[in-house]
């Protein structure tokens, strides 16, 4: 019966050794997919911010084609808000909203979701300045209001 535990304690080691070395998630931290989610995610940004260096403090929609939403915004600002706002509060790479092959496309359905949800949080902003009794002088809603890095909104309290 020993030789029979010691032989599974075995087994079960050397599985474990093996998903660590492979790069297998068995023994990962969440936060190392969200490490190579935001390198996947720099590696796009570094790539487009290389081709717009020039023109960066133009408005995007003179830089890109199809800007809907955040026109006046220059177009590496645009960029940034991409990465680190939109991004960051839905926990997703570019390829959620985007065909990374051509950000001009709307063929992702969550690129057009997302441009519906911008609208909403400016509607909902602008009811917020209606309250009467809330303590900030610019009451804010934004997609980390609701989403906190995950796709699916909170809908509940843990």
């Amino acid at each position: 019966m020993n030789k029979l535990i010691i032989l599974l304690l075995f087994f079960v080691i050397l599985i474990t050794m093996t998903a660590l070395t492979t790069g297998s998630s068995v023994g990962k931290k969440s936060s190392d997919n969200n490490d190579s989610l935001e390198a996947a995610r720099q590696m796009i940004v570094d790539k487009i911010m290389i081709n717009i260096n020039e023109i960066k403090d133009l408005p995007a929609d003179s830089v890109f084609t199809n800007i809907q939403m955040m026109k006046g915004l220059s177009a590496g600002n645009l960029i940034n808000a991409m990465n680190k706002g939109f991004s960051t509060a839905l926990g997703v790479g570019c390829e959620h909203c985007h065909n990374i092959e051509n950000f001009a496309s709307d063929e992702v359905p969550a690129k057009q979701v997302s441009r519906e949800m911008m609208k909403m949080s400016g509607e909902i902003r602008g009811m917020l300045k209606n309250i009467k009794g809330i303590d900030s002088e610019n009451p804010n809603v934004n997609c980390a209001t609701c989403h906190r890095g995950s796709i699916v909104p909170a809908t509940k309290v843990n």
